[in-house]
Order: structure tokens, then C-alpha cells, then sequence
């Protein structure tokens, strides 16, 4: 998809402001209407329910993840902020509303991916803090990436992903061509 931007020298409109963004042409396989957005815009953290809070902390502990800061809303209800020691920024928020009951994870939901460097030694950690890993698969082959699952304690899922060497981090458009 090609965008022209609202405010550069490609196009202004005064009743959108500076900086927006709008598709020029949708690719055959976009679905639903092309929406503005803003340039700068990025996905900040997913935000998890959780029935309990010091063992979602040692769970998430126990993968690396290192506790940020924490948001009282009274009532029991918290937001802890999670990152990984080389994240500037948050990347996982554990909400805890005692009042609202249980976790229930529905059928829509399915995973979060994490990025390891060493996804056998990851294993070993996890393995030795009492955590059950899955084995590892090879989705792309054997010059793809390696993944192993893991639940945490209300039921969601974490794919744990080691990349190739050489690959980009994360998915890119080059994954795909």
C-alpha cells in the first residue's frame, strides 16, 4: 500500500490536520475500509487480565521480564508495567481486577510472541524456575526460525521465537516474498 501524507508537500487538508497519512490504493488482500492514521503511531503493549497477581509476577519473572512500575486504581485493581531488560519501553501490562472474578480466555485470543537469542538456553532457564516448555518446532524449515510454547498461569499462550542469524528483527515484508 502507498500512502500520501496530509501536511508534506504531497497534500494538505485543513480538516485533518498535519501528519496524517491515507492510502492511495488497497492491495487484493486488505479487508474493510483503508483508515487514516497518523504517522508515528506504533502498537505500545498488549494489556493481560490476571486472577493472580504474584504468580503472574513470577511467571513473567521467570522469562525475563522485570517490573517497570505498578498503577493502584483502589478496590484491589492494578496495572503492572513489564519490559525486558533491553526494552526502553513497556511491552506487557499485567491488569489484576480481583473484583471482576476469574480470568476466562476465550477462543479469540492466541499468543505473544517473544524474541530469544538462545532459544535452547531460554528452555534450560525455564525448565530449572518449575515452567513447562514445549518442544521445539521448526515452522519455516530448517533455515527458519525455532519455537517453543509456554502457558502462563491463566492460560495464555507465549511463543517463545529465535530468529535465524542474519534475519530482521521481527516479521517483515521480506518474510513474505
Amino acid at each position: 500500500m502507498r500512502a500520501a501524507c496530509l501536511g508534506s508537500p504531497l497534500e494538505t487538508s485543513e480538516s485533518h490536520g498535519p501528519d496524517l497519512c491515507v492510502a492511495q490504493w488497497v492491495s487484493p488482500d486488505t479487508i474493510g475500509p483503508v483508515v487514516p492514521y497518523r504517522l508515528g503511531m506504533r502498537t505500545l503493549h498488549p494489556a493481560y487480565r490476571i486472577t493472580d497477581l504474584a504468580t503472574s509476577l513470577a511467571f513473567y519473572g521467570a522469562i525475563g521480564f522485570e517490573q517497570v512500575g505498578r498503577v493502584d486504581l483502589g478496590d484491589g485493581v492494578t496495572l503492572t508495567m513489564l519490559k525486558f531488560p533491553a526494552d526502553e519501553v513497556v511491552t506487557l501490562e499485567l491488569v489484576h481486577r480481583p473484583p471482576d472474578g476469574p480470568v476466562v480466555i476465550g477462543s479469540g485470543f492466541s499468543h505473544l510472541a517473544v524474541q530469544v537469542d538462545d532459544l535452547s538456553g531460554m528452555i534450560e532457564a525455564v525448565t530449572k524456575a518449575g515452567l513447562s516448555a514445549g518442544q521445539v518446532e521448526r515452522p519455516g524449515g530448517l533455515d527458519g526460525p525455532q519455537t517453543s510454547w509456554l502457558r502462563d498461569p491463566d492460560g495464555y499462550r507465549i511463543e517463545l521465537v529465535q530468529w535465524p542469524p542474519g534475519h530482521a528483527y521481527g516479521i517483515t515484508a521480506a518474510d513474505f516474498g
